[in-house]
């Protein structure tokens, strides 16, 4: 959506005239400021001298508008700070490019000596999945860039609509001297504003009076560069920000509620869709009555009709001024068989209509945004459509027509935990939560049976069935391969034991088919795993080791870990003891919980063999840092049981 477009605009500030005309001010002795600078921060490739944004309310016409001045200035520490050599400036339908200058300061005596930048490369940002954006970036290069240097943006882009506003973020992947937001508007505008993650008086906050406007203030001074993870959670997790936004304005004479709760962003999505679907389309109708035939319930027609757009509407990403928000009539997503989330979410919720069932089209947010609409409640909330069904009253079921292969009845991880603004009608919404699928929804279960192999190794043949979000992972990696790319993602999926893992044959199964587990047949052999000692077999049966190596160091990592889903993996692995051999040991049971990760792993004889059954649950979907000793605690214990192993004893003549 045009929301997620607008998040995507990169760190900026304001107030380029004001640096060049304080040049010299600002850098007296430039060679002292470095050296203090690069003794200071010892390990960053840079630092933020200065970090702005400038905005301006304006009431035109009867629009509310902002035209947004942005800079920064960053002074560079070593050489590694090339890859900020390279910049850009995005910009689209809703906030327009008006001017842009960089330039590149070298130290010159106790000033500095500008040299410009020459060249802007501007065009369409062409990305991956997104088959038209028309947002464009302006692409160029510092020159010169070395330490000592600083690189300084200065850029200035027009809001036309006042409620498509950005976040100010007050750190950076730098450290941060100077952070400063200044919004100024008329008098008859009320503006209003949401802190996230600021810790207490970090931020300091003035309101000025002038004339006919009001300035208000937010500065911060000395923040330390962000942390970045790759398992990490989105930065607006983490990072301080402010979200600032334009409640009311008084335009032509009358006041005019923008935004500020719930009802006012339903009136803002409301004007998207209430247009949409006036005239029926006859061949849609013909569809869903050919789907519904013969269905006995209302949830098995809902199953049906959604599993058809999943299979027969490419997702298909579009985003065009307005567009990134208005859906499509049903009757034409359904003719080109493609569409973005919002119409599929519209082409859906018209196929349950003509079956003579009321659900709802649906807004929310994925899992890479924090808010909940009850604190925030603007574009920036939500990111996502789907449509939702209500089979008894207060009992959802979220319809997310874009995962290609969740099953009826459950959300598509990325929305689980989230708030869904439900549009009941023309005027009425309603907020309500889309629940986290327990670890019992998503299992791995492997079962196995396995033999020695020669003298070192092992040959088993077992099945692997995957249910819930396990099996909807895979059966994305699995889509449209050949039998060559096939193979090599079943081995990764399948691989234990050790790096000499063969896959000696296997066939997939239910791949198409959601209401079923994802199952995969196998036959495999594992060379040089078996350990022998004289007249002694050392056999482990925990041939998969998963989060063997999965410790947290809390005294590095600060940021808590993101997991897509709750989920179970259960293996039974049935050993057949060789002729001629005695068990001379069998591990003892053993076991681990906390909230978050726990593991049972359990052994039996049943005539001449060995049984272990093993179960290891993962439940949670944000791992904060508070709970990384209890993490550790469980993987500790987990891996003294992986140590473990049967010892087998050469019988005596």
């Amino acid at each position: 959506m045009e929301a997620a477009k607008i998040r995507r605009s990169a760190f900026a500030c304001w107030a380029l005239w004001l640096l060049v005309l304080n040049v010299p001010a600002l850098a007296q002795n430039a060679g002292a400021q470095f050296a203090r600078l690069r003794q200071q921060f010892p390990t960053e490739k840079a630092v933020y001298l200065d970090y702005r944004q400038e905005l301006t309310v304006e009431v035109k016409g009867d629009s509310v508008q902002v035209l947004a001045r942005h800079s920064y200035d960053m002074l560079h520490l070593g050489p590694q700070s090339a890859p900020y050599a390279p910049d850009q400036v995005s910009s689209s339908h809703f906030n327009r490019l008006q001017r842009i200058e960089a330039r590149t300061l070298l130290p010159a005596g106790n000033g500095y000596k500008a040299i410009k930048v020459s060249e802007f490369k501007d065009k369409f940002d062409i990305r991956p999945g997104i088959f038209f954006d028309d947002t464009r970036v302006v692409k160029f290069g510092y020159p010169a860039v070395a330490p000592g240097v600083r690189t300084v943006l200065d850029y200035t882009v027009r809001h036309s609509d006042a409620r498509f506003l950005l976040p100010f973020l007050f750190a950076s992947h730098v450290p941060m001297l100077h952070a400063e937001l200044v919004i100024t508007a008329p008098r008859t505008v009320r503006l209003n504003s949401k802190q996230f993650n600021i810790p207490a008086g970090k931020v300091t906050y003035t309101r000025q009076e002038k004339g006919a406007n009001v300035i208000h203030r937010w500065v911060a001074d000395n923040l330390p560069a962000a942390p970045s993870e790759a398992d990490g959670p989105e930065m607006l997790y983490y990072l301080p920000h402010l979200v600032y936004f334009v409640e009311e304005a008084q335009v032509n004479g009358q006041p005019r509620r923008l935004l500020g709760g719930v009802p006012e962003l339903y009136n803002l999505y409301a004007g998207f869709v209430k247009n949409l679907d006036k005239q029926e389309s006859p061949a849609l109708r013909q569809v869903v009555d050919s789907l519904t035939a013969g269905a006995r319930t209302e949830p098995e027609k809902v199953a049906r009709i959604y599993y058809w757009v999943q299979d027969h509407v490419r997702y298909i990403a579009f985003e065009n001024g307005l567009r990134g928000f208005i859906p499509h009539d049903a009757g034409r997503v359904y003719a080109n068989r493609y569409g973005d989330c919002k119409d599929m979410a519209n082409l859906l919720h018209e196929m349950l209509r003509l079956a003579g069932v009321k659900s709802y089209r649906t807004w929310i947010g994925t899992r890479d945004l924090p808010y909940r609409y009850a604190e925030l409640a603007t574009p920036g909330v939500d990111n996502h459509m789907i449509t939702t069904y209500e089979p008894h009253p207060g009992q959802y079921v979220f319809l997310d027509a874009t995962s290609k292969y969740t099953p009826y009845g459950m959300p598509s991880s990325m929305i689980q935990g989230k708030d869904a603004l439900l549009a009941l009608d023309g005027e009425h919404s309603r907020v309500v939560p889309v629940p986290v699928m327990a670890r019992q929804r998503s299992r791995t279960v492997d079962s196995s049976v396995v033999v020695l192999d020669g003298t070192a190794g092992l040959r088993g043949r077992g099945q692997l069935a995957l249910s819930g979000y396990a099996k909807v992972n895979q059966s994305y990696a699995l889509d449209g391969l050949n039998p060559a790319e096939e193979a090599k993602v079943v081995k990764g999926l399948l691989e234990r034991g050790n790096n000499k893992f063969f896959v000696d044959q296997y066939a997939v199964h239910h791949l198409d088919a959601r209401d079923q587990a994802l199952t995969v047949d196998y036959d495999y052999r594992l060379q040089d795993y078996v350990q022998r000692l004289d007249d002694e077999v050392y056999v482990n049966l925990n041939l998969d080791q998963r989060y063997s190596a999965d410790r947290l160091d809390p005294a590095k990592r600060t940021l808590a870990r993101v997991n897509d889903f709750h989920q179970t993996n259960l293996f039974r692995t049935e050993f057949e003891v060789p002729e001629g051999y005695e068990v001379s040991y069998l591990p003892p049971n053993a076991e681990g919980r906390a909230d978050m990760l726990g593991f049972s792993i359990r052994y039996s004889r049943q005539g001449n063999k060995i049984i272990q059954q093993k179960e290891i649950y993962v439940d949670y979907l944000l791992l904060e840092p508070a709970q990384f000793n209890q993490w550790n605690t469980v993987v500790d214990q987990l891996n003294a049981a992986y140590r473990d192993a049967i010892i087998l004893k050469r019988k005596k003549a």
